[in-house]
């Protein structure tokens, strides 16, 4: 079974350097070929990016216009070669055996599934995680069931990657998105907590506008991908008095948040019938890999 591990890339050679230096030692017990999926801003940084990638024999470099780390990967799945694909950020630093351990993971189990890597974000390592009605998310407990899985570090087969593409039109918030798909159409989501990989010390922040990918992607889930009616309540309520009482010391955010919050509800609307056509995409192929 060939492998691809693609990197969603933007205007961070630097990064995207130290990811690939980490690739390399990994490749000492597994073989994979990397595409990378840059969408930097200019063509200074592009060529940058250009020269890192030339200094791997096993690295392949696709620009695209996509404005979102969405859209990369859908461009990393139309143009890596490989029947199963791994997708690492290009923030992300990979163990020695990472990939091996999640491709074996992978292949022992059957059906539709997602396997989820563990990063580190300082000493805080990730794991599959819940959504509560309050509307955010916490870490799974066991015998629980995912809501979604952390999008930096995961494998899924290529035919699962075109059939069931990432939503373009949010900003953020894009693996909450794929989760409430993905299991409106009962893939799994499997998590190896021995493939481990460690985030870049510099993080990034997300503002108050960040609430309208937040509440738009929640009503997808509550209304469309798998409705729920309680949920919807909570969601829109409990959600926005979380959202208020985060901001209540600082009027300039907290105007921010209310504004997108109320964007993103408006978006949704607006998206309704692409949002239901989402829901009514089929997998492709019954072949699982």
């Amino acid at each position: 079974m060939e492998i691809s591990v693609v990197i969603p890339t933007r205007n961070r050679p630097s990064k995207l350097q130290k990811c690939l230096e980490a690739l390399e030692k990994a490749r000492e017990f597994i073989n994979f070929t990397v595409f990378v999926c840059d969408s930097s801003t200019d063509d200074e940084t592009y060529q940058k990016v250009v020269d890192v990638c030339g200094s791997f024999d096993f690295v392949k470099v696709f620009r695209h216009e996509g404005k979102n780390v969405a859209a990369a990967r859908n461009t990393c799945a139309k143009v890596a070669t490989g029947d199963v694909i791994v997708n690492v950020d290009d923030d992300i630093y990979v163990e020695p055996q990472s990939i091996l351990k999640l491709y074996n993971k992978y292949i022992s189990e059957r059906g539709w599934r997602v396997v989820a890597g563990s990063v580190a974000w300082s000493n805080d390592w990730s794991t599959p995680v819940i959504m509560r009605p309050i509307g955010y998310a916490r870490k799974i407990k066991p015998g629980e069931k995912p809501s979604f899985i952390i999008g930096a570090f995961f494998i899924y087969s290529k035919d699962l990657a075109n059939s069931l593409p990432w939503n373009e039109r949010v900003r953020t918030s894009d693996d909450r998105f794929m989760g409430a798909l993905w299991r409106s159409k009962g893939i799994q989501m499997l998590f190896e907590p021995d493939a481990r990989a460690f985030h870049d010390h510099q993080h990034t922040s997300y503002e108050a506008e960040h609430y309208e990918s937040h509440i738009y992607v929640n009503m997808f889930d509550a209304i469309i991908s798998n409705f729920n009616f309680s949920r919807i309540l909570s969601y829109q309520v409990l959600g926005f008095l979380a959202g208020v009482k985060q901001y209540r010391r600082n009027l300039g955010d907290m105007g921010k948040f209310v504004r997108s919050w109320f964007k993103g509800n408006y978006k949704f609307i607006k998206d309704l019938k692409y949002l239901y056509g989402y829901k009514k995409l089929e997998l492709e192929n019954n072949v699982h890999y």
